[in-house]
């Protein structure tokens, strides 16, 4: 598999995972979303029902994207995918 391939699937992966994970609080009125590190910040005191809600108009002036860890979520999704491929076809030629 080519690594654009594989990095472009990791990105979807990180940007998926927002729509499983579930908010973790943090101090104050902070809540954090995404695996494997919270890159999405969502600041109310009240959390959404579920997270398509986040990409409402009333919360889409909530939400701060961490483009730091977000990139660094990409680069962890990364690295395990393409260890796993290598591992699989190494396992196979057995």
């Amino acid at each position: 598999m080519k690594n654009s391939k594989l990095l472009v699937i990791s990105t979807v992966i990180t940007l998926s995972t927002i729509f499983f994970d579930k908010f973790k609080d943090y101090p104050n009125f902070k809540h954090g979303l995404g695996l494997p590190f919270k890159f999405l910040e969502y600041y109310d005191y009240n959390i959404p029902n579920n997270s398509l809600e986040l990409l409402s108009l009333n919360n889409i002036t909530k939400i701060s994207f961490r483009v730091d860890i977000f990139l660094f979520s990409v680069s962890v999704i990364y690295l395990i995918l393409k260890y796993s491929i290598k591992l699989y076809y190494k396992k196979g030629k057995r």
